[in-house]
């Protein structure tokens, strides 16, 4: 056994999971990230795919169909991972359910608590049934754990506002994004595309709203020669491509499956503009990689863009028209868009994926 400091993490899911075994990619790198300097242990309340194996660090998944089952199963490994390892910190990913058992957890053997906000556990939009928030019991349990967590970490500024806006105020919120990592999704200076190559990558459904993408695409397609590129899956798959049919996009709209992360990359280089036009965002990694890239960034003003208006292009969320207009002008505009692309860019190098591991450590040694 190291001597590293020893951590656990707790997390629903995310790492091994999921097609391609694609998870979390952002959380998987932070996790291997913060193994160089802790011994890192991962408690995931999700199995992993068979076959999976993790590098740099432990990872302990919970298999039973039954939640109860579960969070017992989770209670009985980790007292017994305990006993050998003394963990220093408990950090649950998503105050519900990895933030509550991290401070129960904590309290219990006296260790320090670390719950990370990261999206829909700040969020309640009843009009979509979307949000933790929206459930009486969730909401009572969220707050509870945000209230006797030693510390809170949100990724923006919008998550706080949101938690503040739904009852709930807490002194010391810290706010860290998370980065990626710029070598891989590299900077490119390059000339604006004729057709304009616009691009959205994303769950297709209710709360990314490609109801408002796709109106705002109509509104500037009828001025600006364009193309639109889609690359998601979802429940509402059906009702994105029948909204393209009723607006007559089909000729101007390309529609692909999700492709592995690494994958990612050619779509941004070959892109001009990100339109993301979701109801709410915790972050919106999308985002940031669209900015590291050098792709121009527009869209509803949730999660980073509401946190950083100068390095995107942003509006109120359904605000269809005027993004579209707000998307013309700044497309006219080189010397405005060349502004905004630059400040995004100075942002994703400032705010790395080290950067981010490095703020989380801080909390770690306090």
């Amino acid at each position: 056994m190291n001597n590293l400091p020893r951590i656990a993490l707790i997390i629903p899911g995310g790492i091994g999971t999921g097609k391609d075994n694609i998870g979390v990619p952002v959380l998987e790198r932070i996790v291997g990230l913060l193994s160089n300097d802790f011994s890192v242990t991962v408690f995931q309340l999700f199995p992993r795919n068979k076959g999976y194996i993790t590098e740099g660090f432990e990872l302990v998944d919970i298999r039973s169909p039954f939640l109860f089952f579960r969070i017992l199963k989770f209670f009985v490994l980790l007292l017994r991972s305990h006993r050998r390892k003394k963990f220093k910190v408990l950090h649950g990913f998503w105050a519900m359910p990895g933030g509550f058992l991290a401070v129960v957890a904590g309290k219990v053997l006296g260790i320090k608590s670390i719950v990370s906000v990261l999206g829909g556990d700040a969020i309640a939009l009843p009009e979509i049934k979307y949000g933790q928030l929206i459930n009486p019991l969730y909401r009572v349990l969220i707050f509870w754990t945000l209230k006797q967590a030693n510390e809170v970490i949100v990724l923006t500024k919008y998550l706080e506002d949101n938690l503040k806006r739904s009852g709930f105020s807490r002194y010391g919120i810290r706010i860290i994004p998370w980065g990626i990592d710029a070598s891989m999704f590299t900077y490119q200076e390059k000339p604006l595309g004729n057709p304009v190559r616009f691009l959205h990558i994303g769950n297709l459904n209710r709360v990314k709203d490609q109801a408002t993408l796709l109106q705002a695409f109509k509104l500037i397609r009828d001025k600006l020669d364009s193309t639109l590129t889609i690359v998601g899956e979802g429940p509402c798959e059906k009702n994105v491509k029948q909204l393209i049919s009723d607006l007559g996009l089909e000729q101007y709209v390309v529609m692909i499956a999700p492709v592995p992360y690494h994958e990612l990359v050619p779509y941004y280089h070959a892109s001009d503009v990100l339109l993301h036009t979701s109801l709410s965002e915790g972050q919106c990694e999308v985002v940031t990689e669209a900015m590291s890239a050098g792709v121009l960034v527009c869209g509803t003003s949730v999660g980073l863009m509401y946190d950083c208006p100068s390095c995107c292009v942003s509006v109120d969320v359904g605000n269809y028209d005027l993004l579209a207009q707000c998307v013309l002008d700044v497309i006219a505009d080189p010397k405005k868009s060349a502004a905004i692309r630059n400040n995004a860019r100075e942002w994703t190098i400032y705010h790395s994926i080290q950067w981010t591991c490095s703020q989380i450590e801080r909390i770690y040694a306090e």
